[in-house]
C-alpha cells in the first residue's frame, strides 16, 4: 500500500512538539486538518502511532522505530529536489579532474595554478595527459570533469559540449646554430628536412601532416616526442625543425637556444577545445571551471 509521503513528513513534527496545535502550526495546517492526516496514517499503518499522556503525544514503539527512517528519507528528497549545491571557490575544497593535450598543461596551468592560489585556494586542478578514446570513456563515465582537445584532427560526439578555448598558428622552431635557415621557411623545407614529431592527438592524425598530404606532400619524421618541453631540447641538440604552435614557440625560445621560423603561407591553425558531457556539466562546480578556463587569458 502506497502511503502519502504528506502524511509521514507529519509524524516528526509531532514527535518533537508533542502537541497537536502546535505541531499543526508548525506543519502550516490547521488543527482539524493536522488531526484528520493523523488518523488515515494510523488506519493506513494500522497503528496508533501517537498516545497522549502527562508528557504530551509520545509514540508508540513502532512510530519510535519510523521517526529516524522518515527523517533520514525526508532529507534526501529535500536535497535531492533543491538542485545542485552551491559551489564558493573561496571556501569550498575541490579536485577538478581533466584529461588534456601537452599545449592545454603547457600554457594553461602556470597560468590557472596562479590565478587559483588567489581565487580558489583549496580548488586543485589534475592533469592526465590520455589518451582521447581513454580521455572520451572517462568523462562520460563522470570520472574526468572535461577533456582539453584539439578541433579539426579527432571526433566528439554529439552529447559533448564544445567551448572555444584558444586559436594559435604554427611556426617552426630550430637551433639558433642553423643559420642556414631563412626565416620563413618554403615546401621545399617542410619536405626535405628532418623533422621532430609531437602528435596532436593519439591515433597521430596531425594538422602539418594532413596539410601536406591534402598537396600530396609528406615530411621526413626523425623522432617522436611526448611533449614540447622535450621536442624543444632535441631541437637544440639534433639541429632538426619542430613545427609547433607559435605560443609554445615563444615560450621555448625563452628557456632554449632556438628560432622561430614562418611556416610557408597556408599551413592550418591550431584551435584548443573545451569539451565537457551533457549530463555532469550543469553542476556548480563544474559551471565555475568552464567559465574559468573560457576567461582564462594566456600570452
Amino acid at each position: 500500500m502506497a502511503i502519502d509521503l504528506n502524511l509521514l513528513r507529519l509524524v516528526p513534527i509531532l514527535a518533537k512538539e508533542k502537541n497537536v496545535t502546535r505541531a499543526a502550526q508548525k506543519a502550516n495546517l490547521s488543527q482539524s486538518a493536522f488531526s484528520h492526516a493523523l488518523n488515515r496514517l494510523r488506519e493506513q499503518l494500522n497503528d496508533e502511532m501517537f498516545i497522549r499522556t502527562r508528557n504530551g503525544m509520545e509514540p508508540t514503539p513502532y512510530a519510535a522505530m519510523m521517526i529516524p527512517v522518515i527523517e533520514n528519507a525526508l532529507s534526501k528528497l529535500d536535497t535531492a529536489t533543491r538542485g545542485p549545491s552551491h559551489f564558493d571557490p573561496l571556501r569550498d575544497a575541490h579536485t577538478f579532474y581533466i584529461g588534456a593535450v601537452d599545449y592545454f598543461e603547457f600554457m594553461f596551468m602556470p597560468v590557472l595554478t596562479a590565478r587559483f592560489k588567489t581565487i580558489a585556494p583549496n580548488v586543485r586542478l589534475s592533469v592526465d595527459i590520455l589518451s582521447e578514446t581513454i580521455k572520451v570513456e572517462r568523462v562520460e563515465k563522470g570520472q574526468l570533469d572535461a577533456f582539453i582537445g584539439v578541433d579539426n584532427v579527432q571526433h566528439i560526439p554529439h552529447y559533448f559540449n564544445k567551448h572555444p578555448l584558444v586559436s594559435d598558428h604554427f611556426v617552426a622552431i630550430a637551433s639558433v646554430e642553423r643559420h642556414d635557415l631563412p626565416e620563413q621557411l618554403t615546401m621545399k623545407h617542410l619536405v626535405s628536412e628532418p623533422q621532430i614529431h609531437l602528435p596532436a592527438v593519439s591515433s597521430g592524425a596531425d594538422h602539418i601532416d594532413g596539410w601536406l598530404l591534402s598537396q600530396h606532400l609528406y615530411r621526413p619524421l626523425a623522432t617522436v616526442v611526448q611533449s614540447y618541453a622535450v621536442g624543444g631540447r632535441v631541437a637544440v641538440a639534433s639541429g632538426y625543425l619542430m613545427c609547433v604552435p607559435f605560443r609554445i614557440a615563444l615560450e621555448l625560445a625563452k628557456m632554449l637556444p632556438l628560432r622561430i621560423l614562418d611556416l610557408p603561407d597556408g599551413a592550418p591553425s591550431y584551435d584548443l577545445l573545451l569539451l565537457t558531457h551533457r549530463l555532469y556539466d550543469y553542476q556548480p562546480a563544474v559551471q565555475w571551471l568552464i567559465n574559468e578556463l573560457k576567461t582564462v587569458r594566456i600570452a
